[in-house]
């Protein structure tokens, strides 16, 4: 319905239009589609939408390129593999030559989409906004747009085959400031944790819990290994276990399944995140709030696991934590840790993935589970904390001197075509030199320890 059509619908047919606020508190992202196609009058509706929206001195600058044609979705996939997750691909762009004042191109282009989307919801079509798109400059001589013309988004649109359930959001009492500014959500954007808090960190992994993903995609390599020195080490049939802040609860999950008769227990910062753990466990586990629980929690733990997790706080609170550790663990007990060796390929490869402009907090390099700041240690400072927390290291593992082929194309993979070319030569190198790998344990980039009381 056009908007001459509204003014000239009887209220009595309105009535039976979604309306604005249900449109708005009801729409979700969709990641999952049918195959279905989108009729064009649908599209029509839905591009239409876009063209009521405001733009910067009313210059309506934005033009749409549906991508239909097989060659060249093909070809803009080596870019960005999203266009082949919906039935349509619709990418939007901006003219940047006349206002850019304040980011005008950019705010006016985002209007048009919110539109697009809020109308396609109200149709039954589902959508997804989407940033990563590798090199817009290549997208935009594909599709043929002028150098003025800039790309912003590419907007998924399809029916969809799974709707999700509703994202928490921050409550407006956090949002809403009056005269002047009194939030304290103020992330570093450095990923060094020195930088940050520990109320900083718990805020920004409550966000990025929020956004309602899985948080599912670790290297396959990295976690085959991790869980192989797992099974090693601990061999328990029962018992009480505690693991240790584990965020997303990928290592927990498999704790949960491969020892389910142990008595699990997990440490966490937000009743968010226990539920976000809860929900992907597949049986019901106890949970503790951290710190104030934790550090007052009871002893008598056969087991412990702390996998990734030391590298995302400041060296005196993750002291703190090992020491509360060491009083709630029996004294034949034992610690699995796993970490990331700074002194690896991590480094290099971190400073490459800055180059690129994957710098930050965003873009730490971290494995899963990992959100928020990550600076990978060495083996000695390690080993310096747990001599000092009342730990000593009984036996380890290695893994990974040189990048496994699926780290390097998980890394590369949706970065763009020169990245993935210079990532699909750099895995031929790695497979040359695997076998000289066990012997370079000092620059492997993940450990796994078996750690037990002194």
């Amino acid at each position: 319905m056009t908007p001459d059509e509204i003014h000239r619908t009887p209220s009595a047919m309105l009535d039976t239009l979604m309306s604005v606020d249900e449109a708005i508190f009801t729409r979700r992202t969709c990641r999952k589609f049918r195959k279905d196609p989108v009729s064009p009058e649908t599209l029509t509706k839905i591009i239409d939408a876009a063209r009521y929206a405001p733009s910067s001195c009313n210059l309506q600058l934005w033009d749409f390129v549906l991508v239909n044609d097989p060659e060249t979705k093909a070809e803009v996939a080596e870019e960005t593999r999203y266009v082949h997750l919906a039935p349509v691909s619709l990418f939007v762009s901006y003219g940047n030559n006349y206002t850019r004042e304040n980011y005008a191109w950019v705010q006016s282009a985002a209007a048009a989409i919110q539109n697009m989307m809020l109308m396609a919801h109200s149709l039954g079509v589902a959508s997804c906004w989407v940033d990563t798109l590798g090199d817009v400059d290549r997208i935009r001589r594909i599709l043929g747009l002028p150098a003025e013309r800039e790309i912003l988004a590419l907007v998924l649109f399809g029916y969809p085959e799974l709707i999700p359930k509703a994202p928490r959001r921050r409550a407006i009492d956090i949002l809403l400031h009056y005269d002047k500014y009194k939030g304290r959500l103020n992330w570093p954007s450095s990923d060094d944790p020195e930088e940050w808090t520990l109320e900083q960190i718990r805020d920004f992994q409550m966000a990025k819990i929020r956004n309602g993903a899985r948080y599912n995609k670790p290297v396959p390599s990295e976690r085959d290994a991790v869980l192989e020195a797992l099974e090693d080490f601990v061999d328990v049939q029962e018992g009480r276990w505690l693991d240790v802040l584990p965020l997303t609860g990928l290592y927990t999950e498999e704790i949960a399944s491969r020892y389910p008769k142990v008595d699990l227990t997990f440490a966490e910062m937000t009743d968010q995140v226990f539920e976000f753990v809860q929900d992907r466990a597949p049986r019901t586990l106890r949970h503790e709030l951290y710190p104030d629980a934790f550090h007052e929690g009871p002893e008598g733990y056969d087991v412990m696991s702390l996998i990734f997790r030391l590298e995302g706080y400041p060296r005196d609170e993750r002291r703190q934590f090992l020491t509360t550790m060491r009083r709630r663990i029996k004294d034949d007990g034992q610690l699995f840790l796993a970490f990331i060796n700074r002194r690896s390929y991590h480094r290099p490869l971190r400073w490459m993935r800055g180059r690129i402009g994957h710098s930050g907090v965003e873009y730490a390099l971290a494995p899963d589970p990992s959100l928020g700041p990550f600076k990978a240690a060495t083996p000695g400072e390690i080993r310096a904390d747990l001599h000092a927390t009342g730990w000593r290291v009984r036996d380890r593992r290695h893994f990974f001197a040189i990048p496994p082929g699926d780290e390097i194309e998980f890394r590369a993979g949706r970065k763009g075509r020169k990245v993935k070319l210079a990532g699909q030569a750099l895995t031929r190198i790695s497979q040359l030199l695997q076998p000289v790998g066990p012997v370079l344990g000092p620059v492997a980039r993940v450990h796994a320890w078996d750690v037990v009381p002194a």
